[in-house]
């Protein structure tokens, strides 16, 4: 996407050094001594293989400075540990099963002995399960991997990374109906630090043939299975007919950044209906305090706001450490009132979910500047309509009478070009049990199509507030109002404050 912009903008170019694999950023500049080029003139320009001169189809002229590119590879040939395959023993033989529920179907890989698909109706007085295995755990000692193979991994693209892998074969499983032969699946391990063997995708690659990829914190300690982290190396260009820094891009991007940043406003904004006449009215200037001002506004502002969950407890909740009071009230105050946000991903870009208000993926460069995109806002009616559309798959689902996930529709993010319309997330928030701790959460972010995300928060935080979900999966809070006793400690509190 980033060497496609470039293109776009500057038209046809020399491209042989850029490679999308590798990560840079453009930095337009109206000072050529940001170039590091001395002298810089023509000759020097047509003889170097660093510096590129463009002229865009507006024509502007641009000098641009290509980076020196250093390797990455590391080397792994002094590492003694344990190979791949020793390190994912421990699934085997703790007889470990990842899960991954999707809109229809759920998927459950248990580690060294199958991998399953299956979808329970239970919306029916009788639960009717619909079940096929994918593949089942056969060693085959003729097709090891030798020590060679196993620390020089190949390597798979993933969301934009190339990550080192390790792969298993399940095979014999269902016969298919298509191709009337059995089942198989490829399971490939990545490396990801604190993840604990999730599935992060499933594809049928072809008919009746599977690929799960499964995160897992396992393999990280092979050093070959590492993700190496790629530096953002910089393009500076040269505006020659640019007056300051502010006019130093193209005009042409400079028209798709003022397109990008008005296009929410345009297509979302509220419509004045025109009774209140602003044009003669006066702008107050806003006031203004000083330090000793705001303390003192500090210390007599009453207690911080609690909540609780609000409405009716509808399902019996998950037998679960996270259901002690002061988790939940934790829980309830910090993650559910948006009040604290979590943060996750891995490579180029990270991502922020604050519950109830946004999605964000960004990535910040070497020299902090961030990219942020947003993926989505929470809006109620529009979430409402949505579940409305498909109350069946879209409203909680419910497991052995309690809830164990919620989803919920944040819309209205940043347009996107490739897909005509604007971003959205499609958020799942799951009860799920956690080996090492009650109160880890987890997230994972996928795109199954193009600009259309899920982000799955997994988290035994979230089984006892679940319960009070409504049938478009929305939790209520209620304020909580201080007791009298509250009361006047604070107001002590205040007075002591006053009289000092």
């Amino acid at each position: 996407m980033r060497i496609l912009l470039f293109a776009l903008i500057f038209g046809q170019v020399h491209l042989e050094k850029i490679d999308d694999s590798i990560h840079y950023y453009l930095t337009f500049t109206n000072d050529a001594s940001k170039l590091k080029v001395t002298p810089l003139t023509d000759e020097k320009i047509s003889e170097s293989d660093d510096l590129l001169k463009i002229t865009t189809r507006n024509n502007e002229r641009f000098v641009c400075k290509l980076p020196q590119l250093e390797s990455t590879k590391v080397d792994h040939t002094e590492y003694k540990g344990k190979n791949p395959e020793q390190l994912l023993q421990i699934l085997h033989n703790d007889n470990i099963c990842s899960y991954l529920i999707d809109v229809y179907w759920t998927y459950e890989v248990c580690h060294g002995k199958y991998v399953s698909q299956y979808h329970e109706d239970r919306a029916l007085n009788s639960a009717e399960r619909q079940e096929f295995y994918l593949g089942s755990w056969h060693f085959d000692y003729t097709s090891r991997k030798s020590s060679l193979e196993m620390n020089n991994p190949p390597k798979k693209r993933i969301e934009n990374e190339d990550y080192p892998y390790y792969s298993e074969s399940y095979t014999k499983g269902t016969t298919c109906d298509i191709t009337g032969k059995p089942r198989t699946t490829d399971v490939i391990y990545i490396c990801v630090e604190n993840i604990q063997h999730k599935i992060l995708s499933v594809t049928e690659v072809s008919s009746c043939h599977y690929e799960v990829l499964i995160m897992t914190e396992l393999l990280c300690e092979h050093p070959a299975y590492r993700l190496t982290k790629q530096k953002d190396h910089e393009i500076t260009c040269w505006n020659l007919d640019a007056k300051d820094e502010e006019s130093a891009k193209p005009r042409a991007l400079q028209r798709l950044d003022e397109f990008h940043s008005s296009t929410f406003k345009r297509e979302y904004a509220i419509i004045d209906d025109g009774t209140k006449d602003t044009a003669d009215e006066e702008v107050e200037e806003p006031e203004t305090i000083d330090e000793m001002e705001y303390e003192e506004i500090q210390k007599n502002e009453g207690p911080e706001v609690q909540f609780k969950l609000g409405g009716k407890k509808r399902f019996v909740g998950k037998d679960t450490l996270a259901n002690n009071p002061s988790v939940v009230q934790h829980t309830v105050n910090s993650l559910l009132t948006g009040e604290d946000c979590l943060t996750g991903g891995t490579g180029f870009w990270q991502y922020e979910f604050c519950f109830g208000k946004h999605v964000v993926q960004y990535h910040e460069d070497a020299k902090g500047h961030r990219i942020s995109v947003l993926l989505g806002v929470f809006d109620e009616a529009v979430h409402n309509l949505w579940v409305q559309e498909q109350p069946m798959l879209r409203g909680p689902r419910k497991i052995d009478n309690h809830i164990t996930q919620i989803t919920h529709l944040y819309s209205k993010g940043d347009f996107c070009e490739e897909a005509g319309g604007h971003r959205s997330v499609e958020v799942r928030l799951r009860c799920l049990h956690s080996e090492y701790s009650a109160l880890a959460v987890s997230l994972m972010l996928s795109e199954p199509k193009t600009c259309e995300y899920v982000l799955t928060v997994d988290s035994e935080r979230f089984c006892e507030p679940l319960q009070y979900a409504d049938d478009n999966g929305l939790i209520k809070l209620e304020r909580v109002e201080p007791t009298d006793e509250e009361t006047e400690e604070d107001t002590t509190i205040r007075s002591v404050h006053q009289e000092f």
